[in-house]
């Protein structure tokens, strides 16, 4: 008998606490199991309490889930600059065709994943980009017709980092340990003591450990198989919001649609891509929508293209 392996890295901080929290409940009916692991035990309840600080602490931010969505912003916007300039790469017009060429060398020098860094140094690189479509590459800009686009980047920048200095004064009150370090502090702690228990059994028999071993493998097989992560939800459900028709202006049309699965919008690049059809001229074309990461299967829907009188 042994204790099963918990997939720390797959679970939310939600899930996270209140998994250890059943372990800290289990050990109190299980004194002679505790007994085993006394000196790791007040270091592992005092690293709970502490996570669960930072756990009430992250919820109850103000700026948490404002600074996400100003965050998906600035991906969207990264994302439509790389799809118009990917599409404009296959334009008939050579003059189109070169100015793409040049402004992707600039964003592939990024690596093509501004969107997955870390949120200080997501910034810095938007900062950079933005000056360099505005100063630069201003020509090519507007061959392209990204002036929107950049200035759309440019706005969602400026909200990005307004929220993010909020957030950063807030955070200066609470405690310096951070949600993440002590997860990793208190999952070693956790693992020292599986490691004793297992090899308690392991010599002296499960005439001791038995019952707590099989409780908590319950309650980790529970949390391992509910995690999201493994669970693939299929895009073909998600929620599409209409995409109004499109002018016509002699080259491929990109559409960037609202998709939204159980009222949460999901994230391009991250959740889904997208593919065109039939969008290089005026008629009735269509957006593919491919799930990706936590998401499975396509979703295509269409949008019209029309020529203004």
């Amino acid at each position: 008998m042994k204790i099963l392996k918990i997939h720390f890295q797959h679970l939310r901080n939600e899930a996270h606490y209140q998994l250890l929290l059943l372990v800290q409940k289990l050990f109190g009916n299980y004194p002679a199991v505790a007994a085993l692991v006394t000196d790791l035990l007040t270091p592992f309840f005092d690293l709970l309490t502490l996570e669960g600080q930072l756990v009430d602490a992250v919820r109850g931010s103000v700026y948490t889930e404002e600074l996400a969505e100003a965050d998906r912003r600035v991906d969207r916007d990264v994302a439509g600059i790389n799809a118009a300039v990917a599409s404009a790469l296959h334009h008939f017009d050579p003059a189109l065709v070169a100015a793409a060429k040049y402004v992707e060398i600039r964003l592939k020098s990024f690596h093509g994943e501004i969107e997955k860094k870390a949120y200080e140094e997501e910034s810095a690189a938007v900062k950079i980009l933005v000056t360099d479509l505005q100063g630069e590459y201003a020509e090519q800009v507007a061959i392209l017709s990204l002036g929107p686009w950049v200035a759309e980047l440019a706005a969602a920048q400026e909200d990005f980092e307004r929220i993010f200095l909020l957030r950063s004064d807030k955070r200066a009150t609470q405690p310096k340990e951070r949600l993440r370090d002590v997860r990793k502090q208190i999952d070693a702690v956790y693992r020292q003591i599986v490691d004793r228990i297992d090899a308690y059994t392991l010599l002296n028999g499960d005439s001791v450990t038995g019952l707590f071993i099989e409780h908590l493998n319950d309650e980790i097989t529970y949390f391992n198989e509910h995690d999201h992560r493994h669970a693939r939800k299929d895009i073909d459900h998600a929620v599409v919001a209409s995409i109004p028709d499109q002018p016509w202006k002699g080259k491929p049309v990109i559409v960037l649609p609202e998709v939204t699965y159980e009222g949460k919008e999901l994230v391009f690049t991250k959740d889904y891509e997208l593919s065109y059809h039939d969008n290089s001229r005026p008629g009735t074309a269509a957006v593919h929508i491919h799930g990706k990461g936590a998401f499975k299967g396509t979703k295509t829907v269409s949008f019209n293209i029309v020529v203004n009188d």
